[in-house]
């Protein structure tokens, strides 16, 4: 069962990498890079390993279902720009039919994101009424294990509204998990947003919001924290941009002069870096740290907290509330609350 799955997640690593586009441009569907769960968003906004998942990881990487309970409830609400909001929600399905060893999982997703409504004019702005926006990705996700390994594997159909306009996708997440026997040790690889445009808005093409992503997850043996290090957009060395209107530079005759990129610099904002404190068995500290959102939302006069990630997650019986908080930009961040339920524990 592993070794079909595996051919088939490094086949389609293989061929999106050589066919990787530039993250500027246009895409289509850029929600699928918002945080799909306050932990995640405290963590540094994106995850690919964990040693003690718990069950809201496995829309950052299917083979982290795998850690899924039967009837596990996660409801994620995030205040986003504007008026805009955005929700998602994750059920793990008590099907376990055919495994009595119980080494396979199935979960459902949703990710849906509200722009809220606007007024409609024609082109003298006289007002016809209002209209929405939306975007949304309805997922199933599979996980199994064999051994260390666990691989899963993600089925999306996207949409996007806006007014009379549409767009819609088939797409895939495709991952896997490598735990140590004995420690708190784990590796993860992830292809994310692999998959077809079906339809576009108008006849312009788009890029799809690949991402290839790896992952390390270790807890020292003596030690209450969690360490987890994630480098995303593998499939392309330099994602940096240089904005031409900042730091703008002239030779002798007028000519601007281009801002180089370090390598050093180049490899670092692929990294996000973070930590989970473990107060106790049911009250744990995060903080995470995206050296590309830093650099990104930097103004003139300095990054200020962009970037910089932290939250908190709190236990009780059934019930887990959890807050995480992430800036992409030095004034301004966006706050994300996740509350999750043992529909088993809470029905017994």
């Amino acid at each position: 069962m592993l070794k079909p799955l595996l051919s088939l997640l490094l086949g389609l690593l293989f061929c999106h990498m050589a066919e990787a586009q530039p993250l500027g441009g246009q895409r289509i569907f850029p929600f699928l890079d918002l945080p799909t769960h306050a932990r995640v968003a405290a963590l540094g906004g994106q995850l690919a390993s964990a040693t003690q998942p718990d069950g809201s990881y496995h829309l950052n990487n299917p083979a982290l279902a795998d850690s899924v309970r039967d009837n596990e409830l996660s409801i994620n609400l995030m205040p986003y720009l504007a008026a805009a909001k955005y929700y998602t929600l994750q059920y793990g399905l008590p099907i376990q039919a055919n495994d009595p060893n119980r080494r396979a999982r199935w979960a459902a997703g949703l990710q849906y994101l509200t722009y809220g409504e606007f007024t409609l004019t024609d082109p003298a702005g006289n007002s016809l009424g209002t209209f929405s926006a939306n975007d949304y990705a309805l997922s199933l996700s599979h996980a199994r294990t064999e051994g260390n390994f666990t691989l899963g594997a993600t089925l999306k159909a996207v949409g996007s509204s806006i007014e009379t306009y549409s767009a819609f996708g088939i797409l895939a997440d495709l991952g896997g998990i490598w735990r140590h026997p004995k420690q708190d040790l784990t590796f993860g690889l992830v292809a994310k947003n692999v998959g077809y445009l079906l339809k576009n808005y108008g006849p312009a093409d788009a890029d799809l919001p690949f991402d290839l992503q790896a992952g390390v997850t270790v807890k020292p043996k003596h030690a209450p924290v969690r360490l987890t290090l994630t480098a995303h957009h593998l499939q392309r060395f330099d994602i940096s941009y240089n904005d031409p209107s900042l730091n703008v530079r002239y030779d002798l005759n007028g000519n601007i002069i281009s801002q180089p990129t370090s390598v050093t610099e180049k490899i670092a904002r692929h990294l996000i870096v973070s930590a989970e404190l473990l107060l106790s068995r049911h009250v744990h500290l995060l903080v995470g740290y995206n050296h590309q959102k830093r650099q990104e939302g930097k103004l003139t006069t300095g990054g200020g907290g962009a970037g910089i990630s932290f939250g908190a997650s709190v236990q009780a019986r059934g019930f887990q509330l959890t807050y995480g908080r992430f800036s992409s930009v030095p004034t301004a961040g966006t706050s994300q609350l996740s509350l999750r339920v043992d529909l088993n524990r809470l029905m017994n």
